[in-house]
C-alpha cells in the first residue's frame, strides 16, 4: 500500500488544508522496526497505540470518516493481522460501526480474529470519546451510556 493508493478521493489533504501533504509520511515500504525490546540501563518507553478520532469537532463526521478515520481503521486491521505481537486500542465505536458496514466478510473475519486474540481492543464503551481535558462526571457518564 502506498500513500496515494489509500486515499478514497485521490485528493491531497491534511486536516483542513487540502493543499498540504501530511507532516509525516510512513516509510516507503510501510515497514517499521517493531522488533526492539527493553534495553538495560536506558529509559524504556511503552507506547499504547490508540485512537481519539473526534466525531464532528472541527469538520463534519463524514469529513473525518472519509478523509482520516477510514484509513486508520483499515490500516490498523491489516497491520495487526501481519504481526501477532502488535496491539491497538480503539475508542470511537460510532466510526468503527461505519467502517464495519463497508467491509467484506473476509475483513470482518480477520477483525473478529484480532479481537479474539486480544490484539484489537475496544475501550471506553461510548459511541465517541468524551472530553478528557476537564470533564464533569455527569457528562462522562452521559456520553458512554
Amino acid at each position: 500500500w502506498n500513500w496515494e493508493e489509500r486515499k478514497l478521493t485521490g485528493k491531497k489533504y491534511w486536516r483542513h488544508d487540502k493543499t498540504q501533504e501530511p507532516p509525516y509520511r510512513p516509510p516507503a515500504n510501510w515497514i517499521y522496526n517493531t522488533s526492539s525490546g527493553p534495553v538495560e540501563g536506558k529509559i524504556n518507553v511503552h507506547l499504547i497505540p490508540h485512537t481519539h478520532d473526534d466525531t464532528g469537532w472541527q469538520v463534519t463526521v463524514d469529513q473525518y470518516f472519509y478523509e482520516q478515520v477510514y484509513y486508520i481503521i483499515d490500516n490498523v486491521v491489516r497491520r495487526l493481522s501481519e504481526d501477532p505481537n502488535r496491539r491497538f486500542m480503539y475508542v470511537e465505536t460510532g466510526f468503527f460501526a461505519r467502517w464495519w458496514q463497508t467491509q467484506p466478510e473476509t475483513v470482518k473475519n480477520m477483525t473478529r480474529k484480532l479481537v479474539e486474540n486480544g490484539q484489537l481492543e475496544f475501550i471506553n464503551g461510548g459511541w465517541c470519546m468524551h472530553d478528557e481535558a476537564a470533564p464533569y462526571y455527569v457528562e462522562m457518564v452521559d456520553q458512554t451510556t
